[in-house]
């Protein structure tokens, strides 16, 4: 597919997504805790998958309604706490000789994640999230299987708003969880490493606490880092997190918020690197971001720093990179948001390959557990010194639907 092909596509996509905003839209929830409680998704999503204010408290109050902790029910005493999300439609791909020369078209369903979460106990919640392996065929997107999210959360530590999380899960080191953004193409600097090493977009096991005071909200673990660590190197990531709220709400969908972040670890190098099988290297993350909100707009701006070992990238010096993202997403009215993006790595000289992309896009919800999907981006990696870049078009127009 070329990209006047790509462009003319998306272009007629997007006049279908304007006509669908003015379909009137009638109510209806969403699986697990929607079910569990009566409720809408728009009780905790301001944009399915997108947390707002209440859904980012009740995440950190350990799945319990704020205010209402007595009330609440176990998983034995409420509806089966299972579901289901997936996507279908159509994916075109166009990259360039640079990027490997690459053309697909074609409508597929893309991704199957099978969804637990609720209360065990007074104080004890529980996520998990499992992706089945799914096999290459024409029209479905393989998938490997894999655990990608199991963890137990104790929530009002000491009578405090800490919790601790116990598993596999998505670490609060994060400024934008990669798992509930809106776009399909992913952050680009959560998703840049060392060979091998592990990338800030992955779940990691280890522990975890996390809680608030007053307008501050803070978060540190210890986490299992690299994979080409061995099983007996002991866990020696960690990691600190905080924000400062201004404002009414929690930097979601109403107030302002701003962090800061920092993460130290150790691994191998890369397998068939020298060093990899005696040595544990060390590496580095900090970052700042924002999240800022007025008149339905939500600014959202990370930038992060990396430090690492050279022995980790097979350099004479130590390596280090930065890189970040500005995204902005609007509600014109309830039921529909407009986003888009600029991602940017500026990776290491030896690594010879800055990177951009420009996303840009909208949801529509005719029903709150279902999403009319429609987004473009474009993607480069520039080669410094063989002064060629490799591109990539890509558009998408799927529905997005939980049950």
């Amino acid at each position: 597919m070329t990209p006047r092909r790509l462009h003319v596509l998306l272009l007629s996509a997007a006049a279908l997504a304007f006509v669908a905003t003015l379909v009137p839209t009638p109510a209806a929830a969403i699986p697990v805790f929607a079910r569990k409680y009566g409720f809408q998704c728009t009780m905790c999503h301001s944009n399915m998958p997108r947390l707002n204010d209440f859904g980012l408290r009740y995440r950190l109050n350990g799945y319990r309604l704020p205010g209402r902790e007595s009330e609440e029910k176990t998983v034995l005493e409420s509806p089966a706490p299972v579901a289901f999300r997936t996507s279908a439609g159509y994916v075109g791909v166009d990259r360039n000789e640079a990027a490997g020369n690459y053309c697909e078209s074609d409508f597929r369903v893309e991704g199957l994640d099978i969804l637990s979460a609720g209360l065990l106990g007074r104080k004890i919640g529980y996520m998990m999230i499992y992706t089945p392996e799914i096999g290459a065929v024409r029209g479905v997107a393989p998938q490997d299987g894999a655990l990608e999210m199991a963890n137990v959360v104790f929530g009002g530590l000491a009578g405090s708003n800490a919790s601790l999380r116990v598993g596999r899960f998505e670490p609060a080191f994060l400024a934008a969880s990669v798992k509930r953004r809106l776009t399909v193409s992913p952050y680009e600097i959560y998703e840049y490493a060392f060979p091998d090493g592990p990338a800030f977009s992955e779940t990691r096991s280890g522990l975890e606490v996390a809680g608030w005071r007053n307008r501050l909200h803070y978060a540190g673990g210890v986490v299992t880092g690299s994979e080409t660590n061995r099983s007996y190197d002991t866990p020696s990531d960690l990691y600190g997190r905080v924000d400062y709220v201004i404002g009414p709400g929690e930097g979601q969908t109403a107030g302002h918020r701003i962090g800061a972040v920092g993460y130290y670890g150790r691994a191998r190098p890369s397998p068939g690197l020298p060093g990899a099988e005696t040595a544990l290297e060390s590496f580095s993350r900090a970052g700042i971001d924002a999240s800022l909100n007025a008149f339905h707009v939500n600014v959202a701006v990370a930038y992060l720093w990396a430090f690492d070992d050279q022995t980790l990238w097979d350099a004479g010096d130590g390596v280090d990179y930065s890189g970040g993202f500005a995204e902005v997403s609007a509600m014109p009215r309830v039921d529909a948001v407009c986003f888009g993006r600029i991602d940017y790595v500026n990776a290491p000289s030896v690594a010879d390959n800055d990177i951009t992309r420009y996303t840009a896009g909208a949801r529509y919800y005719p029903i709150d557990n279902l999403a009319m999907h429609l987004e473009y981006s474009y993607w480069s990696e520039c080669e410094v010194v063989a002064n060629e870049d490799a591109t990539e078009h890509y558009v998408t127009a799927r529905l997005d639907f939980a049950f």
